[in-house]
């Protein structure tokens, strides 16, 4: 009786999507095939999703839907599946994101009020140590890549001419962005040679980053020009900060930075966010997902955690109105005198 019952369950539940899916309109199944393709074919997590079982709960939860937005809710199964705090999804007038409430809560106020101050670099002298604050950058188009390029560069110049004994770069506010300003703005402080791959699902390894002659090139492709250059600082001493408001791209820049010779990372664990994202459009322009599709690649092309844990743990106060009583800043220039 018992496998009679079960039997019965499972006939119900078929009917009732083969039932649902019969319902759409062939745009609308052609639209949720397509979304769930996206995802299958390129998200660094659809391994770990059992793709039929996801489809059939998507095609039974979006059995009302009579437009493409309507669609939303239930493609929103497929995404959540993917358990991808990095990713977003954006279709019509609606988005969403998957909650990283963990993450949130390791924001202190100190965090959100130096993030509602807007994108800016910090620059200082503390005694003989240059200190440098790297934020999120968002630059898109070439022109913005070789500004914000420019203006990072522009600020170690500035330092550079105190002659400082050793150097703090500050990536405790640096939500991400663009990592390539970031690098070809820092280059100068890094000797030739490959730093670092992205990992694709398959294992292969792809878009070497190298720096060469102070350049920050990927592929051998220089990434941005630089106006104003420095001589090498690939020798200096440098304290790398990190915490929770160190992500994705932010977290890119301390895994390269850490495999420079006289550096040490300073503060508490990244974000977690530390992969490599695409954006994919279509549905005319009204449907994107970005999606984490590949691992961050040491030079030896080893994949990497997503999280950058500090060579030196410090609970940071973030008190970056007063370096001089910041717990991780004081703790890197104790280091960095010896």
């Amino acid at each position: 009786m018992k496998n009679k019952t079960s039997l019965l369950i499972i006939i119900f539940v078929l009917s009732g999507f083969l039932k649902s899916k019969g319902q759409l309109a062939d745009s609308i199944k052609i639209h949720i095939d397509s979304s769930l393709a996206v995802l299958e074919n390129n998200s660094l997590y659809a391994k770990s999703v059992s793709w039929p079982d996801i489809r059939e709960r998507v095609y039974a939860a979006a059995g009302s839907a009579r437009t493409k937005a309507g669609t939303f809710p239930a493609l929103k199964i497929a995404f959540d599946a993917l358990g991808d705090k990095h990713a977003a999804f954006y279709q019509y007038d609606d988005e969403y994101r998957i909650p990283n409430d963990a993450l949130m809560l390791r924001y202190t106020d100190s965090i959100k009020a130096a993030w509602k101050k807007g994108s800016k670099i910090v620059k200082q002298m503390i005694g003989t140590t240059a200190y440098i604050r790297v934020p999120f950058m968002g630059a898109g188009k070439q022109e913005d890549i070789d500004k914000y390029a420019n203006w990072l560069n522009d600020a170690v110049v500035e330092l550079q001419k105190n002659n400082p004994a050793n150097w703090i770069i500050d990536l405790r506010l640096n939500g991400g962005g663009n990592i390539r300003p970031m690098l070809a703005g820092l280059a100068a402080f890094f000797e030739d040679g490959v730093v670092g791959y992205c990992i694709e699902r398959d294992g292969t390894a792809t878009d070497e980053s190298a720096f060469s002659n102070r350049s920050f090139t990927i592929n051998g492709i220089s990434q941005a020009t630089i106006k104003n250059m420095i001589p090498s600082l690939a020798n200096a001493k440098v304290a790398v900060l990190i915490g929770p408001g160190t992500a994705s791209s932010g977290e890119g820049v301390g895994v390269i930075f850490r495999q420079r010779k006289c550096t040490m990372l300073f503060g508490e664990q990244s974000a977690g966010l530390a992969n490599a994202t695409n954006g994919f459009v279509f549905n005319n322009n009204n449907s994107y997902f970005l999606l984490s599709v590949a691992n961050l690649g040491n030079k030896n092309k080893e994949a990497l955690p997503e999280y950058v844990t500090p060579d030196v743990t410090v609970k940071s106060n973030d008190a970056f109105n007063d370096l001089s009583h910041d717990t991780v800043v004081q703790a890197a220039i104790r280091w960095l005198d010896k």
